[in-house]
């Protein structure tokens, strides 16, 4: 094996141990981070060449980097605008993809590892919400970012648990993990992951399986029957407009629209919103918060009008570069499972968006970026086949 190829392999494994360890622990996972931009600077030092692959997000990211540096510049915290930018080293995660998931096999064992472990760590979050009577199910990271990350890995696999095309041994271990990653969804009773959760599976259900819609149904009419109450009674509350939390959350966005109002262009940069929070919100419910709980209203607020519209065009890029792969791929199972999943997880995640900020959020987008990586390395991995 050539130098090169080694520091691929190393890239690759730096990756998988990168998504399996993130629902553990943040500080491995930016160890890893640091590990896989290392590698691939490495990478471009033995080829001597550009080696990050050209994709058709790349204009897109390109401005989202540079609207996050202009932002910067022009807000009052610089320096904790330009510390936070930090955030767009994360992008790195697609192109490491692209790079070292370069066969089939390859793309295959990450997403076992992905779904094992986050079903491993799903049936211990059980356990311990069982004996110890939570109210939430929560371990290892905040009970909304482990409702986000369950829904990702859910909308991640399903696919291919309900391809024909897939050997039964693989649907059934890909059902294995679908089902305790599911439960502990349900147990985190983040009402946003859910809603992000059913939107993704509309999406898949219309772009492809259209039975699932029926399943879906039935599911969701089977939680309302059989689930406990205090679950019943939290999904009820999601259309419940007096509910206290509600109301918060109503009030946290009409204060960011005012905070918007005062720098409507270049907003405040990508910084801790708390304290100019605080001098403009009207106590009247909502909690003093460094985040909006909400990806649109928070950019609106951080980078401006400029930065809102330029992340949205990010995100259109990013789903329509995933549909026309989906499209123009249909009968190759593997890739049709895979970019059918990454659509229907980055549509869940922009659901979910709207009542968190979980762009924000270093575990989910870390989870975020590597959909969006395998999605283009499938597509390289038809490409080499041909």
């Amino acid at each position: 094996m050539t130098s090169a190829g080694k520091i691929k392999l190393y890239l690759y494994w730096f990756l998988v141990l990168q998504v399996c360890l993130i629902s553990i622990s943040v500080a491995a996972s930016s160890i890893l981070l640091s590990l896989i931009i290392l590698s691939i600077v490495l990478l471009f030092l033995v080829e001597k060449k550009w080696i990050l692959p050209r994709t058709a997000i790349d204009i897109a990211f390109f401005a989202y980097c540079a609207i996050e540096f202009i932002t910067a510049l022009n807000s009052s915290e610089q320096f904790d605008a330009f510390k936070n930018s930090k955030r767009l080293l994360l992008v790195l995660i697609v192109y490491g993809v692209i790079i070292s998931f370069d066969t089939r096999e390859k793309i295959m064992r990450a997403l076992q590892y992905l779904s094992g472990t986050v079903a491993f760590l799903s049936i211990v979050e059980i356990v311990f919400y069982i004996t110890n009577g939570s109210d939430r199910l929560f371990i290892f990271q905040h009970y909304m970012t482990t409702g986000g990350l369950k829904m990702i890995v859910t909308l991640l696999v399903l696919p291919f648990i309900l391809s024909n095309d897939n050997k039964k041994r693989e649907r059934l271990f890909f059902f294995l993990m679908f089902v305790p990653t599911l439960t502990a969804l349900v147990l985190t009773n983040t009402r946003s992951a859910w809603l992000g959760l059913v939107f993704g599976v509309i999406v898949m259900s219309v772009l492809y399986y259209r039975k699932l819609f029926g399943i879906l149904i039935t599911a969701i009419i089977f939680f309302f029957l059989f689930a406990p109450s205090h679950q019943t009674d939290r999904a009820k509350s999601i259309v419940d407009f007096s509910n206290s939390t509600n109301v918060g959350r109503f009030n946290m966005w009409e204060t960011g629209i005012r905070m918007w109002k005062d720098k409507p262009i270049l907003g405040f940069g990508d910084i801790d919103l708390y304290d100019a929070y605080l001098t403009y919100r009207i106590p009247t419910g909502d909690e003093p918060a460094g985040h909006l709980h909400n990806n649109y209203v928070h950019l609106l607020v951080t980078l401006g009008g400029a930065g809102l519209l330029t992340v949205l065009f990010l995100f259109f890029i990013i789903l329509r570069t995933e549909f026309r792969i989906f499209s123009t791929n249909k009968i190759d199972p593997l890739i049709r499972n895979i970019s059918l999943g990454a659509i229907s997880v980055f549509s869940g995640f922009m659901v979910n968006g709207m009542f968190e900020w979980n762009f924000g959020d270093h575990e989910i987008m870390v989870f975020v970026w590597f959909t969006v990586g395998l999605c283009l390395a499938v597509e390289k991995t038809a490409e080499k086949k041909s």
